[in-house]
């Protein structure tokens, strides 16, 4: 029978206490924790872009136009205005006589006479380069001095005006512009002298036919005008800019006889703005002329008008001034005038 073997047996017992103590320590020790996951880099995001400033209508290069009665502009916008004027000039008639016939009209002389004018003015931009506009004005004189009120007489015009322009950009300091407009409206004139020199002829002709006829003193002419014509501007710095057009005119007059007349006009303007100059002046001037001729064989009247404006440019949404103006035309009555005219105009825009 075999023995039990103590020496054996303690080895036994030392090598599983061993084993044991191995297992316990690897249990214990840390387990290697996982590699945290790299963020993704954060990329900045770009600044926004500021949006760019919203340039008026009548904005090219920097310049705002300042406007004037005497030129049309080739500008697309949105604006209402008025003017007023107040003149005075001098017209040549027939010399007054103490005695028949009392007028001789080969023999004429200056008189004077007063001149007034109102009128307003409305524009809507219906597309980005297309605009429409209506306009309404009235103006009258009447002879002032002696004798001018026989001789000079009084008128009064009403006329309304609507139109369309298109215009066009070329680049950054010019515009282009195309219009066209049909203006209506009556004339009213009273020419005392000229209705009591017919009367006397008459009378002096044919006593049993001498008969007043107040057609040879008050007239009343209806008269409706076309128009078309090109604009331009042009900006070389914001402080300073030019205009110029060139329009066809077709006026047909209704009265005692239908009388269908061509002409041309040709304008120009330059207008300074001391405010990109200098922030503390909000002052613009202009200097504007026009010229008025007729073409083909039943013509226009010749006339000339130039004038001097003083704008003050502050706010790009208004402009404000005074304008003053000498013309050189004739009147309703066809008698060879001279006059001087202070225009106050307004005009409020946007955009």
């Amino acid at each position: 029978m075999n023995r039990f073997d103590p020496h054996a047996a303690r080895w036994l017992v030392a090598f599983a206490l061993l084993f044991s103590s191995a297992a316990s320590a690897q249990d214990a020790a840390p387990k290697s924790a996982a590699p945290a996951a790299t963020p993704a880099p954060v990329t900045a995001a770009a600044p926004a872009a500021a949006p760019a400033p919203e340039k008026m209508g009548r904005e090219v290069n920097g310049h705002f136009f300042l406007p004037s009665h005497i030129i049309d502009d080739p500008f697309s916008y949105t604006a209402f205005g008025t003017f007023f004027g107040i003149g005075s000039g001098n017209a040549l008639g027939p010399t007054l006589l103490p005695e028949p016939p009392f007028i001789d009209v080969n023999n004429q002389k200056w008189y004077g006479y007063t001149g007034l004018g109102l009128g307003m003015l409305l524009n809507v931009r219906i597309l980005e380069y297309l605009s429409v506009r209506a306009g309404l004005i009235t103006t009258a004189y009447l002879g002032t001095g002696n004798g001018a009120a026989l001789t000079i007489g009084t008128s009064a015009r009403i006329t309304g005006d609507v139109g369309v322009k298109g215009s066009l950009p070329l680049g950054d300091n010019f515009r282009l512009a195309a219009t066209i407009d049909a203006s209506y409206g009556p004339v009213f004139a009273l020419l005392l002298a000229n209705g009591i020199s017919t009367i006397l002829d008459q009378c002096r002709t044919d006593p049993t036919n001498c008969r007043l006829d107040n057609s040879q003193a008050y007239q009343q002419q209806d008269t409706l005008t076309w128009t078309a014509g090109l604009n331009a501007a042009w900006a070389p710095t914001p402080y300073l800019g030019v205009i110029g057009n060139v329009q066809f005119i077709a006026p047909t007059k209704t009265g005692q006889n239908t009388i269908a007349t061509n002409g041309a006009t040709v304008a120009a303007m330059i207008d300074f703005d001391a405010l990109p100059l200098v922030k503390w002046l909000p002052l613009g001037a202009s200097v504007a002329y026009q010229l008025t001729t007729g073409l083909g064989g039943n013509k226009v009247p010749t006339a000339q008008e130039a004038g001097f404006g003083f704008y003050y440019t502050g706010r790009k949404d208004l402009a404000l001034g005074l304008e003053i103006d000498w013309k050189w035309s004739t009147l309703e009555t066809q008698q060879t005038s001279t006059a001087t005219l202070a225009w106050i105009n307004f005009r409020y825009y946007w955009n």
